[in-house]
């Protein structure tokens, strides 16, 4: 027995499949806290940069680019001791604030993602974050950490 099915059927199922949006963000629960993990989990654990765009702005994306290239190119996608304790996320209209805690490598860190809401969608957006004045100890800790950081994962 053949089935047979209109071709106008045919075409619009196709049609359908190709309106359908590449980007996981469109399909997901829209909220900060939940983007904030979806980042975090793409950026940190997986080292998966290109998914980790798809839930930031186009600065935080460039960033990302910018970060991949010259700092982390050998870096593929391998996965690290790596596990999100807490998030905890303040909105105010189209801003949020997430605060998130993370063990890498059993050690906690806490973090602060600024996410923006654009075209309706909340995206990460650390130009946001770099609004917030930094004095010179603010700096001075994150270059240490950083340094720390970058030499324990040159250990390994």
């Amino acid at each position: 027995m053949i089935l047979r099915i209109p071709i106008p059927f045919i075409i619009l199922f196709f049609i359908s499949l190709s309106c359908t949006s590449d980007k996981k963000l469109d399909r997901m629960e829209n909220k900060p806290l939940v983007v904030a993990k979806h980042w975090l989990e793409n950026y940190y654990y997986k080292n998966n940069y290109e998914e980790a765009k798809i839930y930031s702005t186009q600065r935080t994306a460039d960033m990302i680019d910018t970060i991949k290239t010259l700092i982390f190119p050998e870096m593929g996608k391998t996965e690290i001791d790596f596990q999100i304790k807490k998030i905890n996320c303040k909105e105010v209209k189209d801003r949020a604030e997430c605060t998130c805690v993370y063990l890498d490598s059993g050690e906690e860190f806490e973090e602060v993602l600024v996410l923006a809401k654009v075209d309706g969608l909340w995206l990460v957006d650390m130009e946001l974050l770099n609004d917030d004045a930094l004095n010179d100890e603010d700096i001075d800790a994150m270059s240490k950490e950083f340094e720390e950081s970058l030499e324990k994962l040159l250990k390994n």
